[in-house]
């Protein structure tokens, strides 16, 4: 049934791709009596793939990611929110003007601006750092002024908004950006129901097997955020400096729920239990890139980045009856990364890439409550490497390797290990139409310190966790394979394939004892974990651009190995189309519903809704307001279900919250600018602090 669904997808994909071609192109064209001058406006080498946006796509976004979206780049699937990914699901880092750009950064920029965006895979520019998948955002140059820039936003029925303020001034070779936002949340649907199947041996042999069900019948979520950043950069022709400092307050003052526990069969009594929580979060983050062009074909970069978290939070579930358990965690992280590349440019015989990474890990964590304990982690990482890339007019290739030095410190304890890493990249252009691309890539990565905590957490009256201070960290092996195709201004088409395997795989083991269940983190003896994801993927510009209708058709397999032990499978589609008339523009959006693996140490299956979306937006080069409305049909919280099986423990749980329930979100930004043509984007961005190491 699932390959039939495919084969059908790939026909209508098809079916569309010939009625572009028979429609009017609507490019950049010069009327010279009855002679048409086409531009191309998308186009793809060994190297790179350049895009050209429409007046229609600048117009009808508010972002970057929106933009993105209206252009329907064949390498991209379909971005949701800030989240930008290839079209088998694989991170894609954003730049603008070959600068390093956050999510937040693309909310302020100005889409009139955008002269056109390029997509890379493994570039070489020692300005990317390394990105494997990158989208560069190339922008109109200005000689001096400012702007100030608002973008608001609000869910209605979702209750959730933001408010951004950013402003910039540019004088000569200084360019200054300041940002502040704030951002709030006021849910009353966000809660979880479980089924949980417990198996615990008793003294006498036998195995005691129940369900513990789990009902929440009240919820009240409120949180809030603001951010202050402030970036100064520097540009010459052979030198760029860009130096971020910027703050985030986090708070959740309550994120509480209640509801009732029963049991099957009935062997406790029914009872009424209330989970009452709080978190606080205060981060502080320096981001630096500092590029130079050098003589004789050299390049040096280095990237210096340091930030610092301090997190507070307190939990307290109870149950009718006495039972109590109350949960308190304290912590500090630091990050601290330095990368340093040099690149040496030989002409016809190709260039080398020498890199230094470094990396500091700090975690601190004081727990109190059901576990009164302590962990101290400290992680310090060295990966020295090298690249050798060849490229032609046809032709680019990139090889590289290296090895990770690891030395981590958990409390008195330490250890150290050394691991290669590989990657290699050859993409072949057969013209400027069409292009494949292939990829490989190897790595050690270093875990959460979290995973490796010493204290044991109850949860509940039979449920507990821990870490475990002996775990190593993993290795991935993975491979893409791709090919692109655009005959035209009208029409482009891509296929592609991706999958992953990760050896000496750590995952959550559950313990039973006769009180209850233990979770936690074991890796001898945990089989490995693979996945596959394999589409086709089409876009159509239809009625001299008025129309554009782009849509995926996937399949993906996972194999989760020991404890978990299944093998499942998914077909996964979307598709989604534009209308532009005026300055006015009209969307309709549809997603299936998804199906895919909670990560690799979680053996969680998960199940998510479909999602639809009509949109309708106006805007011009100053103003731009857009209306969204979400599952329009759809009133009820529940938005996602997760399966979890193993021998002695199973866990079945439904979440609610706003993301399937129906809801509209309308947005509206405004830009004031003054000077000689004002440069817009690469705002200041919101900045996050490193992650905390609290045991979840």
């Amino acid at each position: 049934m699932q390959y039939s669904i495919i084969t059908s997808a790939i026909c209508a994909l098809c079916a569309i791709t010939s009625l572009a071609q028979t429609e009017t192109s609507d490019s950049i064209a010069k009327n010279l009596k009855e002679v048409v001058v086409e531009g191309q406006l998308q186009r793809t080498s060994a190297t790179v793939s350049t895009y050209i946006p429409t007046k229609r796509q600048r117009n009808s976004a508010q972002n970057g990611p929106e933009l993105l979206n209206h252009m329907a780049i064949p390498q991209l699937g379909l971005i949701s929110g800030n989240s930008v990914t290839t079209n088998s699901g694989q991170k894609v880092d954003l730049y603008i003007d070959y600068i390093p750009a956050s999510e937040q950064d693309l909310n302020g920029m100005r889409m009139a601006d955008v002269r056109k965006v390029e997509y890379f895979d493994f570039p070489t520019d020692p300005r990317f750092q390394g990105s494997q998948h990158v989208i560069n955002f190339i922008m109109q140059k200005y000689e001096y002024g400012g702007y100030v820039k608002a973008y608001a936003g609000e869910f209605f029925i979702a209750n959730s908004g933001q408010l951004n303020l950013f402003s910039k001034l540019q004088y000569k070779r200084m360019t200054y950006d300041i940002g502040v936002g704030t951002w709030y949340s006021a849910n009353d649907h966000l809660s979880q129901s479980t089924v949980e199947t417990y198996r615990l041996p008793q003294t006498n042999g036998s195995i005691k097997t129940f369900k513990r069900i789990s009902e929440p019948d009240y919820a009240r979520t409120r949180q809030h955020s603001y951010w202050p950043t402030i970036k100064a950069t520097y540009t010459t022709d052979k030198i760029t400096l860009v130096n971020t400092l910027g703050a985030n307050f986090f708070q959740s003052p309550k994120q509480n729920t209640a509801g009732s526990v029963r049991f099957f069969p009935a062997d406790f009594p029914l009872t009424e239990y209330t989970d009452e929580q709080n978190s606080r979060t205060n981060s502080i983050t320096y981001s630096g890139f500092w590029n130079f062009i050098l003589p004789k074909g050299n390049t040096l970069s280095f990237n210096p980045y340091y930030s610092y978290a301090h997190t507070n939070q307190h939990t307290l579930y109870s149950e009718a009856g006495g039972s109590a358990f109350a949960n308190g965690a304290k912590d500090d992280s630091h990050r601290a990364t330095a990368q340093l590349r040099f690149i040496h440019d030989f002409g016809k015989y190709g260039s080398i890439t020498g890199i230094l990474n470094g990396t500091l890990l700090s975690n601190r964590t004081l727990y109190s409550g059901t576990s009164n304990t302590s962990d101290r982690l400290t992680t310090y990482r060295v990966g020295p490497g090298l690249f050798y890339n060849f490229k032609n007019d046809k032709f680019n290739g990139l090889i590289g390797g290296g090895f990770n030095y690891d030395r981590s410190k958990l409390g008195d304890a330490s250890e150290h290990a050394t691991q290669p890493w590989m990657d290699l990249s050859l993409q072949y252009a057969f013209n400027n139409k069409n292009s494949l691309s292939a990829e490989f890539h190897h790595a050690t990565w270093t875990l959460a310190s979290s995973y490796r905590s010493t204290a044991v957490i109850q949860s509940n009256p039979l449920f507990s966790f821990t870490g475990n201070p002996d775990v190593n960290p993993y290795k991935s092996w993975d491979g893409s394979l791709r090919y692109v195709l655009m005959p035209n201004n009208k029409f482009n088409f891509a296929a592609f394939g991706q999958t992953t395997v990760i050896t000496d795989r750590y995952a959550y083991v559950y313990k039973a004892t006769p009180d209850g269940i233990l979770r936690t983190i074991q890796q001898k003896g945990i089989g490995n974990y693979s996945s596959w994801l394999y589409g086709v993927q089409g876009t159509a510009r239809l009625f001299n651009k008025s129309l554009m209708i782009n849509g995926q058709v996937a399949h993906r397999i996972v194999r989760n190995g020991k404890p978990f032990d299944w093998t499942k499978q998914a077909v996964l589609w979307w598709v989604q189309a534009f209308y532009y008339v005026g300055g006015w523009n009209f969307g309709l959006q549809y997603q299936s519903p998804r199906e895919y693996c909670d990560g690799y140490v979680n053996g969680a299956w998960m199940k998510d809704k479909s999602a639809y979306t009509a949109i309708i937006g106006w805007g011009n080069s100053i103003w731009s307001i857009q209306g969204r409305l979400t599952n329009p049909f759809r009133w009820n919280w529940r938005a996602a279900t997760s399966e979890t099986t193993s021998a002695n423990y199973d866990v079945k749980k439904t979440y609610f919250n706003t993301s399937y329930h129906c809801y509209v979100y309308v947005t509206a930004t405004y830009t004031f600018g003054f000077g000689k043509k004002v440069q817009r984007g690469n705002e200041a961005m919101q900045q996050m602090g490193t992650t905390s190491s609290i045991l979840k």
